[in-house]
């Protein structure tokens, strides 16, 4: 069975770097037009807040609409931008998390073709039933249910087209914009991070071969993941089970109770925790609301396997060590973790040094303030607000003065990490004991050791 779709959708987002360069290019004329037009506003007596607020507004629609047509690296990297607390105008924030849900699908017509090719047959004949809707679409693939002539229903994940070609051209021009504020050569180390793991990111088969590494990890606990079916997978379309809940967004529409709140948060804080200190050094490093489900069984259920960090274990453990430190007060242990993880350069001048110093202790003392009580409240903390007062030290005039990216380069994925599990945190407005964390932590890290 194979149902119409008559919903808007997209074809194949361009693969080539003029191709996507261009389209970059059309954003920023966007966004000349919508400053010009906000001068226009304020000059004419318009109230400069609102004035300020609808320029975000299509600024970010404009952003979006261009990344939609993109997708791959450059969704992505919206999706992560979303989740970085105070770090964008609320406008931004909002409108770019659209990137964790939804968004244009591809037509029917391109995935019947790219499930044709991947499982050498049409959808109506490896499936008893195959949806041409897709129930998801995000960076770089969307989600169709459909059900095994068995009788099992799954969904089929497929990969856009040009998703895998683009890698390099976009992080090419990331690199480029990121050119403008710190050393391009300094920068690569990170972005060859991205690419390692956005490579292993498009190939679906790797995907489910993490998938079921995690339900072994999480067999018998509260968090339930789907199970891949490997004989339907390539490295571009992937069959899994389908897996019953709701997104973080629409959960909380239906008003859920504080200790419900509780309950998620409580489930999601300690299931990263434990993935930080484990014996695998494996983390699901994609800590985004779309990849959560709320169940009705109390369950968190949890989706995409395709980004997982695998941590060297001497950067675990001088993270975790930084921790110690930090919670012991040690000055000294803390300035030796720093060196260790790269986030103070030996060779740096005293006044980047003075510095970086000032920003790692106002971050740091945002990051302890979670642990040291045993309960924290995410709905009458000022996480946000403290997020926000420290952009003008990192991002204005005295941060342009150090142009140079520092800590090593798998902070990349610990920050992803760390925002989205505070984002979600946060919009639950949670209330979580910390005390089983701090015990997991507890004898982990080279300080502890």
């Amino acid at each position: 069975m194979q149902d119409k779709d008559t919903s808007p959708s997209q074809e194949a987002p361009p693969g080539g770097a003029r191709e996507r360069g261009l389209s970059a290019a059309k954003a920023g004329v966007k966004f000349g037009r919508n400053y010009a037009r906000y001068l226009s506003r304020r000059a004419t007596g318009t109230d400069r807040t609102a004035a300020r607020q609808e320029m975000h507004t299509r600024n970010a629609e404009d952003l979006f609409s261009e990344l939609s047509k993109l997708r791959g690296t450059a969704l992505k990297m919206a999706q992560g931008l979303s989740m970085e607390p105070g770090f964008l105008p609320e406008q931004f924030s909002d409108i770019l998390a659209r990137a964790q849900y939804n968004v244009p699908a591809m037509g029917p017509a391109l995935v019947h073709r790219l499930v044709t090719q991947a499982l050498g047959a049409p959808p109506e004949e490896v499936f008893a039933e195959f949806s041409n809707h897709a129930v998801a679409a995000a960076s770089l693939g969307q989600v169709h249910p459909a059900r095994l002539k068995d009788g099992t229903p799954v969904v089929v994940k497929v990969q856009y087209p040009n998703v895998r070609e683009s890698i390099d051209s976009d992080l090419r021009l990331v690199r480029g914009i990121a050119g403008r504020f710190v050393d391009k050569e300094a920068v690569d180390p990170y972005l060859e991070e991205v690419r390692d793991l956005m490579m292993e990111e498009t190939d679906y088969r790797i995907e489910g071969a993490n998938m079921e590494e995690f339900a072994r990890r999480f067999e018998g606990t509260q968090v339930v993941t789907p199970r891949w079916i490997e004989a339907l997978t390539t490295e571009r379309v992937l069959t899994m089970t389908r897996m019953e809940g709701q997104h973080l967004k629409e959960w909380l529409e239906e008003g859920p109770s504080q200790a419900q709140r509780d309950h998620y948060g409580q489930l999601l804080w300690d299931v990263i925790h434990e993935q930080v200190v484990g014996a695998s050094l494996r983390v699901h490093a994609d800590a985004h609301p779309g990849n959560f489900l709320f169940r009705a069984d109390g369950r968190l259920g949890l989706l995409d396997f395709g980004c997982i960090k695998t941590f060297p274990v001497a950067f675990r453990d001088g993270l975790v060590g930084l921790y110690h430190a930090r919670m012991a007060n040690d000055t000294e242990a803390l300035l030796r973790s720093y060196t260790d993880l790269e986030m103070l350069p030996v060779d740096i001048d005293e006044e980047g040094r003075t510095y970086l110093l000032e920003v790692l202790d106002t971050l740091g003392a945002i990051i302890e303030s979670l642990y040291r009580p045993d309960h924290y409240d995410f709905g009458q903390g000022q996480l946000l607000e403290q997020f926000q007062a420290i952009i003008p030290q990192i991002t204005g005039r005295e941060a342009y003065k150090h142009r140079r990216p520092v800590g090593s380069r798998h902070f990349v994925f610990v920050n992803r990490l760390l925002a989205g599990m505070l984002s979600i945190l946060t919009q639950l407005g949670a209330r979580i004991d910390t005390r089983r964390a701090k015990d997991l932590l507890q004898g982990v890290g080279s300080e502890a050791a």
